[in-house]
């Protein structure tokens, strides 16, 4: 009975990885697609931006407000859509290099990329300061 027990336990355990795993792709596929959403709605209100500040050009007016609320649009989305990647970069257990945004293992020293070390990349960037390679 020991044997069964043992067996049952792995495959139970199997299974729950599993589903952690699946779940994971499923949320990450979810954002991915939810930025591109985002992304498609920035292109729309920079052709709005476009056509408002031709026509305020041709009419010799000057920049509008409402040029200014569809720029502080952009900001919210700009800013939505850094939230959903630093998610995606949760759930895949990952981190983006702060020297060259290059996603990496949370385990690596070294982003392959750049060669910045992630160690001191990471703590400059904490700290404010202006990490070059």
């Amino acid at each position: 009975m020991s044997v069964l027990d043992s067996i049952t336990r792995k495959v139970t355990d199997t299974a729950k990885a599993a589903a952690k795993i699946s779940g994971s792709v499923v949320e990450v596929t979810k954002l991915n697609l939810s930025i591109n959403v985002e992304e498609e709605k920035i292109k729309k209100i920079y052709t709005e931006i476009g056509k408002q500040l031709y026509e305020d050009y041709a009419e010799g007016k000057p920049v509008s407000e409402e040029l200014l609320r569809k720029c502080i649009a952009i900001d919210e989305i700009i800013a939505s859509i850094a939230e959903m990647k630093e998610k995606i970069l949760e759930l895949r257990n990952a981190k983006a290099c702060p020297n060259c945004f290059t996603v990496l293992d949370m385990e690596m020293e070294y982003c392959y990329k750049c060669g910045r070390k992630q160690d001191e990349a990471q703590k400059e960037a904490e700290d404010g300061k202006d990490v070059q390679v």
